[in-house]
């Protein structure tokens, strides 16, 4: 069995690469000139380089693989809108031509619940797609279409795994980012911090994908794939600034307040032309006040899926390898 990883040096294909390798499994990884890819060689990874936007480059990846596994994506909650259209749609148109060129037996995209537009109440896997303006999920919204109308009319064998807020080692927007706004005493709750994270921890994301990779009754299907837990942004930020021996957060804002300051600062960095991050954004505003209460009754049905990493076991895993990355004492 030969697998294409996409995105294999972020966090989700980087886990993914390890859990097929560990598994015995030949592994190629399309990556980028910059991409640092000795990790990947250690592992006795088949490297080939080059952009999704390389129509050549990804053909000639998928050349003989047996399954694809596209997790390369621009995911952040700010950026040039045309960055995550080259990157999350016409990545994908490639893709989708080069894996039907190669006929393979299976391709799993990796998505988003954003598509559901942070409805705050459980959305299935038949839930409609809501645009609301984010440039990323709006992005992954036209990929989705784009891997639905493929499959209808060349019959290419896809699968689509919808997680929701993924933390665990590597991760950026939950641990990274989130440990860095703790230490300069910046990090801000939304509504007491009560409303529930769809928290997916990403070793429990790669079993899912590995299930739905393997079962001839996932083509075709959508999967949302969480913790199934419920899980707070008051307990998940408290949790972890206590193990990184950090202060727990105290500020707090109502979902308007939050809202007007994120619009404020957007505004202000359009209006000044700068591309890189505000010190808040109305995505992730979005994000600390929907609840996210991911139904994964359909995963467990069809796939067997079950959450292996609980919670307080996931957290220490991200401790650990914080504090091996230096980034905690």
């Amino acid at each position: 069995m030969l697998n294409l990883i996409t995105g294999a040096t972020g966090m989700t294909g980087s886990h993914l690469v390890q859990a097929l390798v560990l598994r015995g499994e030949r592994v190629r990884a399309l990556v980028r000139p910059t991409s640092r890819t000795q990790n990947l060689r250690d592992m006795g990874v088949e490297i080939r380089v080059g952009n999704l936007s390389d129509n050549a480059a990804v053909a000639s990846a998928a050349n003989g693989v047996d399954r694809i596994y596209h997790c390369a994506a621009r995911v952040a909650d700010w950026g040039v809108p045309q960055d995550f259209v080259q990157a999350n749609v016409n990545g994908v148109r490639n893709m989708l031509a080069a894996a039907t060129r190669a006929k393979v037996e299976r391709v799993l995209f990796l998505s988003t619940t954003d598509v559901y537009g942070f409805p705050g109440r459980a959305a299935r896997e038949n839930e409609r797609f809501s645009p609301r303006g984010y440039s990323y999920a709006d992005s992954k919204i036209q990929a989705e279409k784009l891997i639905w109308k493929h499959h209808k009319s060349v019959g290419l064998p896809i699968t689509i795994i919808r997680p929701g807020s993924i933390y665990g080692p590597g991760a950026e927007l939950l641990v990274v980012r989130a440990v860095e706004a703790l230490k300069r005493r910046k990090m801000f709750l939304v509504d007491q911090g009560e409303h529930i994270i769809g928290l997916t921890y990403v070793g429990n994301l790669v079993d899912a994908m590995l299930l739905a990779a393997s079962s001839p009754n996932s083509i075709g299907q959508a999967y949302n794939i969480a913790d199934g837990l419920e899980i707070t942004w008051r307990t998940y930020m408290d949790r972890l600034a206590d193990l990184c021996v950090l202060p727990r957060p105290t500020r707090n804002y109502s979902r308007n307040m939050a809202m007007n300051i994120a619009n404020f600062w957007e505004s202000f960095y359009r209006l000044l032309g700068r591309n890189e991050r505000p010190p808040t954004t109305m995505m992730l505003v979005e994000l600390l006040s929907s609840d996210e209460p991911i139904p994964i009754d359909k995963a467990r049905e069809q796939l067997g899926y079950e959450p292996r990493i609980k919670f307080d076991e996931g957290m220490r895993n991200t401790i650990d390898w914080l504090r091996q990355t230096g980034q905690i004492e």
